[in-house]
């Protein structure tokens, strides 16, 4: 059975999500927390997945993504929240989240994309594998530039794949690739967003509603 844990200051929400994953077989929970220095400062199991808010009291859950995966390294940190811009989404991304839900995410889904973190995937809310594609398109090559800071079209066809709101393992199956090729590229896109970002080489293509 996977340990998972939350951090959310919302008690109903909190506890919805609790009651679920107590009914789940594949999973055992250990605690939830209102806040990162409650987590911090326990000193409970360390759970598989933890699902973290962002907006909590005290350090918020951005900060304490970085304190958490230095003591937890090997925990696997879903955020759960109501934020989808796009600076939140890459920050979380960029300090070591495995994934990134909104909280309008229903509960069965939730389930999966806890199992497709330990299976060693990315989830993302379909909104939210959107905004990190909008990203990713590609201006014509200009000379000088250099082919490394762009997409390659496999990555591309990930991208678009997760755009369609497919699964991780949807996206090896369509593809034809298997699942720890998916998880490269995908931590290969998240990377080359850095690069490209900095030199300018992105821009949107689609409008995000």
């Amino acid at each position: 059975m996977f340990k998972v844990s939350i951090v959310e200051d919302d008690v109903s929400i909190r506890n919805g999500i609790v009651r679920f994953i107590k009914m789940q077989e594949e999973f055992r929970f250990i605690q939830s927390y209102g806040s990162v220095e409650e987590y911090l400062a326990g000193d409970d199991e360390v759970p598989d997945v933890l699902l973290l808010d962002i907006e909590l009291p005290g350090m918020t859950g951005l900060e304490g993504l970085f304190h958490i995966k230095k003591k937890h390294p090997n925990t696997e940190i879903l955020m759960l929240t109501v934020y989808e811009d796009k600076e939140r989404i890459f920050k979380a991304l960029q300090a070591g989240a495995g994934g990134y839900l909104l909280k309008n995410t229903s509960l069965p889904k939730i389930r999966s994309s806890i199992l497709e973190a330990l299976d060693g995937g990315a989830p993302m809310s379909p909104l939210i594998a959107k905004k990190v594609l909008s990203f990713f398109a590609k201006e014509p090559e200009q000379p000088g530039s250099s082919s490394e800071e762009q997409l390659t079209t496999r990555e591309i066809e990930v991208a678009r794949s997760l755009i369609d709101g497919n699964t991780y393992k949807q996206v090896a199956y369509y593809l034809h690739i298997s699942p720890g090729t998916v998880k490269q590229h995908i931590k290969n896109i998240y990377r080359k967003l850095e690069v490209n970002s900095r030199v300018q080489l992105i821009k949107e293509f689609n409008k995000v509603t």
